[in-house]
């Protein structure tokens, strides 16, 4: 029992490990054209239900197309209403594992596993690196439900659980229950499946109870889920709850329908299955498939109204919120001359949360959406790559000078915007780490308040476009590297700090110099931006 138990532990370790690298490595993956091609195929219903059987069957098993999907969704390559209908359809390719006698997959994982992990430590196909750490990760996912598996494979041989399965016998619902505390554990209904043509056939469960066993997966999965992801939140996890709902549903439906017929002495259901297969196997696998249909019909019951309640019940993130989109979209880039705003508005929206970022660390913060500074820099780390890449699509289109100007002006300013948040969130990780007292509180706080009033008085000159306020700007960020140069020689002075205090002033100095620097940068963008407007102003007064 303890080597099952270590085996259920090791197992459990390396599925979140494998979860936890499908994400960060789809994240790496996550192109504009890779994204694009998933949106048109699962976008279709035909392609999208398509996709998710030939997922399922794969996979053999709908939960780890919902975990590899989730981690889809958190990387932006995939919405949450598309990944639902693929999560409902990979239910029914699960059901082919049944009809072709339990394909094996553990030696293909093994291969995957070895060859990924030798072509990423030794170099091979650089280029593919990424892919290759997704497939290793996906590799990982599979083998610890694998471990978890036979970690409880040979649960229904000990005498235990058949003394407990005979005991249970004279109640139908019990079966119900057992099936999905089995389910939880075994990580695989195609295996309860198994487990409940060896009870029947051993005379401890009838064909009822063996069938209601099935039912009870549908719970399993429910309660299963729930338990996986924990780790997981907001979208990523609503992919998982909606998997635990059509599950539950499908249990409660078909074994409802079995209870109910036998109550009421008809065995009408079951006489059906006789006309239909032979063999209990054979009867297994056609109510495994009616189980596995009816999530299907459940989900697409459910797709048309389901977001509302699944971001109610897990509400999307912070880093979600920050990491979507507002103003850019695919459908801009045929337009490129309105894509240019656009890109600029969505900018101007990075800049924003710049702003919140640093009030996370100021007694006197602004008015703001977000209070979270990790879950700020999280998601503005996963936006960056969204504007470079839109403003590079935009690159490769026909364009005329004045845009193509407009679009590497952009770029240029993206460059600055991306070095300024890392920067602010750098110096916001200082003030988080340290404690500061006496001198150094004061100094801190004055370069704090000195940062605020700059990027404020930035998103004001952005905001309006106008030429005085941009020019003030200038001032205001005017080098620096002389002032604080005294300011740090001044506080070696006459500071009694400590050595890691000293550092964390000396860095903290560093990161305000490089600050207003990049500020200046931008303001230097937008002072061509006023010009533009400017120019457009006195065009548009003079056709009147």
């Amino acid at each position: 029992m303890i080597e099952l138990s270590a085996l259920f532990l090791a197992g459990l370790s390396l599925f979140f490990t494998g979860v936890a690298g499908v994400k960060a490595q789809l994240q790496r993956m996550s192109g504009r054209r890779l994204r694009k091609m998933l949106s048109r195929t699962a976008g279709n219903p035909v392609l999208g239900t398509g996709l998710g059987i030939v997922a399922g069957a794969i996979s053999q098993s709908a939960s780890v197309v919902a975990f590899i999907l989730s981690g889809m969704v958190a990387t932006g390559l995939i919405t949450v209403r598309r990944a639902l209908l693929v999560v409902a359809a990979s239910n029914i390719g699960t059901a082919v594992l049944v009809f072709l006698a339990a394909i094996d997959l553990r030696i293909a994982i093994l291969y995957i596993i070895g060859l990924t992990g030798l072509a990423i430590n030794f170099k091979v196909a650089i280029r593919l690196t990424t892919l290759f750490g997704a497939l290793f990760s996906i590799g990982l996912l599979f083998f610890g439900l694998d471990m978890m598996k036979q970690g409880f494979a040979p649960l229904p041989q000990m005498p235990g659980f058949i003394a407990l399965a005979a005991f249970l016998q004279d109640w139908d619902i019990a079966a119900l229950i057992l099936g999905a505390a089995c389910r939880m554990f075994i990580q695989s209904s195609s295996a309860i499946g198994v487990i409940a043509i060896t009870l029947q056939t051993g005379g401890i469960f009838t064909e009822l109870q063996a069938m209601l066993l099935i039912c009870g997966c549908g719970p399993g999965v429910a309660l299963a889920g729930m338990f996986l992801s924990s780790n997981l939140s907001g979208a990523p996890r609503q992919i998982i709850i909606f998997q635990g709902m059509i599950n539950f549903i499908a249990g409660a439906v078909i074994g409802g329908l079995l209870m109910v017929d036998n109550a009421l002495d008809h065995g009408s259901l079951l006489g059906y299955l006789d006309l239909i297969a032979n063999t209990p196997s054979q009867r297994v696998a056609l109510l495994f498939l009616a189980t596995m249909t009816t999530c299907w019909l459940a989900g697409l019951a459910l797709l048309p109204w389901i977001e509302p309640l699944l971001n109610r019940i897990e509400p999307p993130t912070q880093t979600e919120d920050v990491s979507r989109t507002a103003y850019i979209h695919d459908e801009a880039l045929e337009v490129p001359e309105t894509a240019t705003e656009l890109a600029e508005r969505e900018q101007l929206r990075l800049f924003n949360l710049m702003i919140q970022l640093l009030d996370c660390v100021r007694d006197d913060r602004t008015t703001g959406e977000y209070d979270d500074p990790e879950a700020l820099h999280e998601g503005m780390q996963m936006l960056r790559p969204e504007i470079d890449a839109f403003i590079a699509e935009l690159i490769n289109r026909e364009l005329d000078r004045e845009t193509a100007n407009e679009i590497l002006g952009l770029e240029r300013r993206q460059e600055h915007l991306d070095a300024l948040e890392d920067s602010i969130a750098e110096f916001v990780a200082i003030l988080r780490r340290n404690s500061f007292s006496g001198r150094a509180a004061d100094l801190i706080d004055r370069l704090t308040e000195s940062i605020s009033v700059i990027l404020l008085t930035t998103q004001d000159a952005w905001e309006h476009s106008d030429a005085f306020e941009t020019e003030t700007l200038m001032t205001l960020t005017a080098d620096r590297g002389d002032m604080m140069e005294r300011i740090r020689i001044a506080f070696q002075d006459g500071s009694r700090a400590g050595l890691e205090e000293e550092s964390a002033i000396f860095h903290a100095t560093m990161l305000f110099e490089r600050i207003v620097w990049l500020v200046r940068q931008v303001g230097k963008s937008l002072s061509g931006s006023a010009r533009h407007q400017i120019a457009r102003d006195i065009s548009a007064t003079a056709a009147e």
